[in-house]
C-alpha cells in the first residue's frame, strides 16, 4: 500500500510570481515541512495563458489535469446533475486509475482549486484552502446569501487566512465555518516599515487590467486611470512626480498602455518580475487590489478610484475594512497635501500601518504543524 503524503500543495502555474518563478504563498510552508521531516508533494497545474513560468520544484500535473477535463465531459453526459458530486466522482475514479499515488492526509488549495476533486481522491483529507487575495462578504468563492458557498460546503472544505480581520468575514455563517477557518498569518509578511527620514516623491497605480473582466470594465478602468493621469499632470512640471503602473499578475496583457507610457511623459509601467522599492512611493493607487494592505504594512497609503460600475475600494476598503484616511477629495489634493506636509503623511502612515496589523499576522508555523499533523492517520 501507497503511504499517504502528510501534505499536498496544489495550485495552478500563474501563481508561480516569485523572483525564481516559485508559488510565494506555498514556499515558507515546504520550508517547514523540510524542517520537520514531512512527506510533501508539490502539484501544480497548467495555465496556459498566463506569462509566468513552471516551477521547477513541482510535479507537473499536467496528464491527470487533462484527463480531468475529458472525464467531466463523461461524467457530465451520464452520471449526476450536481457540479461537486461530480467531481468528487471523477476523483475517486482518477484514484482508481493512479492506484492512489496522490494520498494525502492534508490538502493545501490555492484560489480553491479543485476541491470537489480532491475530496472524491482524498475523502478523509483536511482540505484547505490558503489565502491569496482579498477576501469579502460577498465573495462568491466562499460565500452566498451569507451562508458557505457549495463549492465549500460540499466538499468539508476548511480556509487558512491571513489575520483576524478576514477571520472576522466568516462569522456572518458560523454554523458551518466555526473552528474551520484558522489564522495562518501571511507568509510574505514584512513588517519592516519604512525611515521617516527617506525621500519618498514616486506615485504607484496598482492596475487590475484582466481578461476575465471583459471589455466594459476594463475600458471603464482605462478611462479613469486616464482621467486622473490628466489630473495629475496639470501640476507645474517643477513639483511633478513620477507616476508608475503596475500591472495585475494576471493582466496577460488585457489592455494596452503604450498609447499612456506615449501621452504622459511623467508615467512609466513596471515590468512584470520587477520587485517592488517600498521606499520610493509616497502614495498608493488602485481600485481595490490587495497591494492596498502589502502598502499598509509598509506605512504607505492608499487611494482608493471608484467609478460607476467598479464601487469595491469604497464598499470592501472604505465600508468593510474600515480603511482609516478619509478620501472626500480629489488624487491631486492628496497628493498635494502629503507633499506639502510631511506630518501629515507620517500620520496617516502610521495609521494605515496600525489597520493592517488588524487584517495581517506572522505566519505561525505551530499551527501550520498542528494542521497537518492532527489529521495523520
Amino acid at each position: 500500500m501507497i503511504k499517504p503524503f502528510d501534505v499536498i500543495f496544489y495550485f495552478p502555474q500563474h501563481f508561480n510570481r516569485s523572483v525564481n518563478g516559485t508559488n510565494p504563498f506555498f514556499d515558507p510552508l515546504i520550508a517547514i515541512c523540510e524542517e520537520n521531516g514531512l512527506l510533501y508533494l508539490l502539484l501544480e497545474e497548467p495555465d496556459n495563458k498566463t506569462n509566468f513560468p513552471r516551477n521547477k520544484c513541482a510535479y507537473k500535473f499536467d496528464v491527470y489535469f487533462y484527463l480531468i477535463q475529458f472525464l467531466r465531459k463523461i461524467v457530465k453526459l451520464f452520471f449526476l446533475k450536481n457540479f461537486e458530486t461530480r467531481e468528487q466522482l471523477i476523483g475517486f475514479i482518477l484514484k482508481k486509475i493512479t492506484l492512489g499515488k496522490f494520498s494525502a492526509n492534508v490538502v493545501f488549495t490555492l484560489s480553491n482549486s479543485m476541491g470537489g476533486f480532491w475530496r472524491g481522491y482524498n475523502p478523509e483529507a483536511r482540505i484547505i484552502d490558503y489565502q491569496h487575495g482579498i477576501i469579502n462578504s460577498t465573495q462568491s468563492g466562499f460565500f452566498k446569501k451569507g451562508n458557505a458557498a457549495a463549492n465549500i460546503r460540499e466538499n468539508n472544505k476548511e480556509v487558512a487566512v491571513w489575520g483576524v480581520g478576514f477571520k472576522d468575514v466568516f462569522k456572518q455563517d458560523k454554523r458551518y465555518y466555526k473552528n474551520k477557518v484558522h489564522v495562518l498569518g501571511y507568509s510574505q509578511l514584512n513588517e519592516k516599515g519604512l525611515k521617516s527620514d527617506v525621500r519618498k516623491n514616486k506615485i504607484i497605480i496598482s492596475l487590475q487590467f484582466m481578461p476575465e473582466f471583459g471589455i466594459k470594465l476594463n475600458q471603464e478602468m482605462l478611462f479613469e486611470l486616464k482621467r486622473v493621469l490628466k489630473e495629475l499632470n496639470s501640476v507645474p512640471n517643477e513639483i511633478k512626480h513620477q507616476v508608475v503602473l503596475k500591472n495585475h499578475p494576471r493582466h496577460n496583457n488585457a489592455v494596452d498602455l503604450k498609447n499612456i507610457i506615449d501621452e504622459f511623459d511623467f508615467v512609466t509601467l513596471m515590468l512584470d518580475k520587477e520587485e517592488l522599492n517600498y521606499p520610493e512611493y509616497l502614495l498608493h493607487v488602485t481600485f481595490y487590489s490587495t497591494m492596498a494592505f502589502e502598502m499598509a504594512i509598509k506605512g504607505i497609503p492608499t487611494y482608493f478610484l471608484v467609478t460607476e460600475n467598479i464601487i469595491n475600494g469604497k464598499t470592501q476598503f472604505l465600508e468593510e475594512y474600515q480603511y482609516p484616511i478619509n478620501q472626500n477629495f480629489t488624487l491631486q489634493k492628496l497628493w498635494s497635501i502629503y507633499e506639502n506636509d510631511g506630518k501629515v503623511w507620517l500620520d496617516h502612515s502610521g495609521l494605515v500601518k496600525k489597520w493592517s496589523m488588524h487584517f495581517f499576522a506572522p505566519l505561525d508555523k505551530g499551527l501550520f504543524l498542528d494542521l497537518i499533523q492532527h489529521n495523520k492517520h
